[in-house]
C-alpha cells in the first residue's frame, strides 16, 4: 500500500470519526456536568433565598412582642425592696428571646447618642434641646434590623437644635 491508500483507508477514517465522536460526547457530557453543577448552585441559593425570607417574615411577628416585653416592664409595680422575682423572671424571659433572635442575626438599632438616620429612625417629635440638631433624644419605641434589613425603624424624639 502506498501513503496515499493510508490516508483513504476506509479503516482509518472509521477510527477517526469514532475518535471525533468520543471528543464530542466527552464535550456534550462536561457540558452537561458543569450545567448541573450550576442547578445544584442555583437550587442552593434559591433555598437559602426562601429561608431568608421565611425569617424574615418571622422576626416581623415576633418585634412586637420584644417591644410588648418592654412597655410591660414600663407598668410593672415597684415593690419597696425592689423588683419581685416575677418581674426578674419575665425580665430574664425577654433576655433569653432577645439572645436567640440576636444569635439568628436580629439587631437593635442604636438611638443612644445617634444622629438621626430616616432609613433607621422615624421620628415622632422635633424639639429645642440643648443637643445638636438630628441629635436623639429619646428613644419611644424600639427598632430592629434583620442581617442587615431594617424591619423596623426606631421611633425617636429629635432634636431641633439650641
Amino acid at each position: 500500500m502506498t501513503k496515499k491508500n493510508l490516508k483513504n483507508d476506509p479503516k482509518d477514517q472509521k477510527d477517526n470519526n469514532l475518535e471525533e465522536k468520543i471528543i464530542e460526547l466527552e464535550n456534550g457530557w462536561k457540558r452537561t456536568q458543569a450545567d448541573f453543577d450550576n442547578y445544584v448552585k442555583r437550587s442552593e441559593d434559591q433555598k437559602l433565598n426562601i429561608i431568608k425570607a421565611a425569617n424574615t417574615d418571622l422576626m416581623m411577628e415576633i418585634v412586637p412582642v420584644l417591644d410588648n416585653f418592654r412597655r410591660a416592664f414600663l407598668h410593672a409595680p415597684n415593690s419597696p425592696a425592689g423588683e419581685d422575682n416575677f418581674t426578674l423572671g419575665i425580665k430574664q424571659i425577654e433576655k433569653q428571646l432577645e439572645e436567640i433572635l440576636t444569635a439568628e442575626g436580629l439587631k437593635k438599632i442604636e438611638t443612644t447618642g445617634e444622629l438621626f438616620n430616616p432609613a433607621k429612625h422615624e421620628a415622632i417629635s422635633y424639639e429645642e434641646n440643648e443637643l445638636p440638631a438630628d441629635s436623639i433624644i429619646a428613644e419611644a419605641e424600639s427598632g430592629w434590623e434583620f442581617n442587615g434589613k431594617v424591619l423596623k425603624p426606631a421611633k425617636v424624639r429629635v432634636s431641633k437644635g439650641k
